[in-house]
């Protein structure tokens, strides 16, 4: 889990992009590189929220998430190591193209 609330003030720094401040956690989320990671879980007094906008975690896609602060590299080491953990994944092309076989 990540406290997505002073991403705004180091991630320019570590990655040469941009990253407005954010004023909601999904907002944080919606940045996430993949859709696959785009999942936050909130405490409430009845258990838990889980917000996920997109359903590729469950169907097992990694898709990339072509938001400003996209890095085609980035995405690239984290589904190569992913599809190494999980051969059962299929990882789409950081250009949407068509599936990477050999990631």
């Amino acid at each position: 889990m990540r406290n997505q609330a002073r991403v705004h003030l180091w991630y320019p720094a570590k990655h040469g992009l941009p990253y407005p401040a954010l004023h909601c956690s999904t907002d944080g989320i919606h940045r996430f590189l993949t859709t696959t990671t785009q999942v936050g879980i909130r405490r409430t007094q009845a258990g838990h929220d889980v917000y996920a906008p997109f359903d590729d975690i469950a169907n097992m896609v990694v898709r990339p998430n072509s938001g400003p602060n996209f890095s085609a590299a980035n995405y690239a080491a984290k589904a190569t190591r992913w599809k190494r953990l999980w051969p059962e994944l299929t990882v789409l092309a950081a250009d949407g193209a068509c599936p990477l076989l050999s990631a």
